[in-house]
């Protein structure tokens, strides 16, 4: 028995190591967005906590109701961020009272990105002064991110391919391959909030004009590694 495989194990040793091609190959894919997230607040600070409050209440129910009107459904809104906070400044090493810092937030979805710049400009009339850039969003990312793939695929066959032909050699069985996502690159729109005013060259602007607002596309990237055997 010990003889046996000590044979076996010299016999495979003696077989000669396979001929293989190692490649690297990328794949990207891109789609339209085809909703968009906001992330808004209403910040007021006033030496009355009421007078803090009240402000960002005030501000909170106008800005709900130009959600509404631009079509909004309540599904899509979150208004459960609050908090109210005092604030100190320090004198002569004493803590000393400034104000009532109060806060609300409110995330949202839009649907329909040609009302982004048209709901942005609403919640600044209505008192909202914190917007964050919106974060834009497909609901057909997974397919995207598999069409990257699948290029990422091909294009480490055809490197292979490549490679064999060059070496007047035939491309074998792939042996192994190490397949993932790079991630996704989500454009990133700056708003530009203009000026508003009662002017000719505004009013025939749409607020995704007026606000330089831009969708873009969302890009999907992947990358796969892969060893091909080379055959004569």
């Amino acid at each position: 028995l010990f003889a046996f495989a000590l044979s076996a194990a010299t016999a495979h040793a003696e077989l000669p190591s396979p001929r293989v091609v190692q490649v690297s190959g990328q794949g990207e894919a891109s789609i339209a967005p085809d909703r968009a997230r906001l992330s808004v607040a209403i910040e007021a600070r006033n030496a009355e906590l009421h007078a803090a409050e009240t402000k960002v209440n005030d501000g909170t129910r106008a800005a709900l109701a130009a959600l509404k009107g631009l079509g909004l459904k309540d599904e899509d809104i979150s208004t459960a961020g609050y908090s109210v906070n005092p604030e100190y400044d320090w004198v002569n090493n004493q803590q000393t009272f400034r104000a009532y810092f109060a806060r609300r937030e409110i995330n949202l979805t839009v649907r329909d990105l040609n009302k982004v710049g048209d709901v942005m400009l609403k919640l600044t009339k209505a008192g909202v002064n914190q917007i964050n850039p919106p974060v834009l969003e497909s609901s057909q990312i997974k397919q995207t991110e598999r069409s990257a793939l699948a290029r990422a695929v091909e294009d480490a066959s055809l490197q292979a391919r490549v490679v064999a032909e060059g070496l007047s050699m035939k491309l074998g069985l792939v042996r192994s391959i190490n397949a993932g996502s790079q991630g996704v690159q989500q454009p990133s729109p700056m708003p530009r909030m203009m000026a508003m005013k009662a002017s000719a060259d505004t009013a025939e602007m749409s607020g995704n004009e007026q606000t330089g607002f831009s969708a873009g596309l969302i890009r999907a990237s992947a990358t796969v590694s892969a060893e091909f055997e080379l055959l004569p």
